[in-house]
């Protein structure tokens, strides 16, 4: 496989070079590194005619019959994979451009950074400082170009991984493929710009902003819904923060027996609650409940869940353990009653009422027995 163009100065031998080196220094010099750019120049040449002739063997004699007997064009879409997506022309332009921009870098920066530091060495002993300020700027810019070539072949390099990375994917999340690559998000994310405006992943490729996602081809990926906002405490009312604490002390607990305990006391204080938001006039006998014998039984449990994560069943634990359930079983009571007591001043005025009733019924006559009844 021959290069489209002769480089003539990629085969120039090393021996001539090196003898020319004692003769004409300034010329070697140039030569060496123009050999250099050239057999870079051809290896590219080479790499660049391997895959087009590649691509063409994909476009068999077998990919161009018909489909069918109704003399259908034949479709080689699935002979023909995703991973021939070819640049536009201003893309290639682009990638020429930066290629070009690199050689001249190097050979000027060579040049000149060559120039200044010998020119350095012939101006000790003078006195000419304008000659020394242009000899200063020649290895400045020299060295200045040098590096930004270094750049831009650092650049290129790093957009031939990425593009091998993706490989036949039609799209990639950008923290995937700037791991795979090892570069970091914030440079990854500019040399990706610009592998995409020299074509390696073709004319189509884009990044998805919504979704982070390097799009090669095709749609973009659906975004997946946000999760479900978790409800704010701040908006919680006492009632639901209790209610809420008793369920995660009791959800803390291993010991079946004592989480039945637990789910009693949210039960039963459920409805306490319940009824005290209806009835503003029953909060009054809520205060000692909710200010001493809650918060006391939510410090039971708490207790009982720690002491049960030990994993040891010493006296002490165990003593302290069989206190607790003991002391739930009592709490149990004492909040059914709470509840029961509730419902005293309903009793009071449900008494009065049927009171109130039977003395009406004793004056109208209405509650004996008056010998007349309906036959059915």
């Amino acid at each position: 496989m021959q290069p489209q163009r002769r480089h003539y100065f990629a085969h120039i031998p090393t021996i001539a070079l090196l003898i020319l080196l004692g003769l004409a220094p300034w010329l070697s010099v140039i030569l060496f590194i123009v050999r250099a750019i050239d057999r870079d120049s051809e290896k590219k040449e080479l790499r660049a005619a391997r895959e087009r002739q590649e691509y063409a063997a994909d476009f068999r004699p077998q990919d161009t019959r018909q489909a069918n007997s109704q003399n259908e064009p034949y479709n080689y879409s699935a002979h023909y994979t995703a991973n021939h997506d070819h640049p536009t022309l201003e893309q290639q332009r682009s990638k020429r451009h930066q290629q070009k921009i690199t050689q001249l870098c190097t050979i000027a920066g060579a040049i000149l950074l060559v120039t200044g530091v010998v020119g350095m060495g012939d101006w000790i002993g003078s006195s000419n400082w304008n000659a020394l300020f242009t000899f200063l700027c020649m290895i400045v810019g020299g060295g200045g170009a040098l590096a930004f070539s270094l750049m831009l072949k650092r650049v290129s390099k790093l957009e031939r991984q990425l593009d091998k990375v993706v490989g036949d994917q039609d799209n990639i999340p950008l923290q995937e493929l700037f791991a795979a690559a090892g570069i970091p998000a914030d440079k990854g994310r500019k040399i990706l710009e610009s592998a995409i405006d020299h074509g390696y992943f073709g004319p189509d490729a884009y990044i998805d902003n919504r979704t982070d996602f390097l799009v090669v081809r095709g749609a973009a990926p659906i975004p997946a819904p946000p999760p479900a906002p978790e409800p704010d405490p701040t908006d919680e009312t006492q009632y639901e923060k209790l209610l809420r604490q008793l369920h995660q002390a009791g959800s803390a607990l291993s010991d079946p027996v004592m989480q039945e305990k637990a789910a009693r006391l949210e039960q039963i204080s459920a409805r306490i609650f319940a009824l005290a938001e209806k009835d503003a006039s029953k909060q009054e006998q809520l205060r000692k409940f909710i200010s001493y014998y809650l918060p006391t039984s939510l410090k039971l449990l708490n207790t009982y869940a720690q002491l049960d994560s030990q994993g040891v069943a010493g006296e002490n634990i165990t003593r302290t353990k069989q206190s607790i359930q003991r002391s739930l079983d009592l709490l149990v009571t004492a909040f059914e009653n709470q509840l029961d007591k509730l419902f005293q001043s309903d009793a009071l005025d449900v008494s009065a009422d049927i009171a109130a009733l039977e003395g009406m019924l004793n004056l109208d006559g209405l509650s004996g027995d008056s010998g007349f009844s309906v036959q059915p």
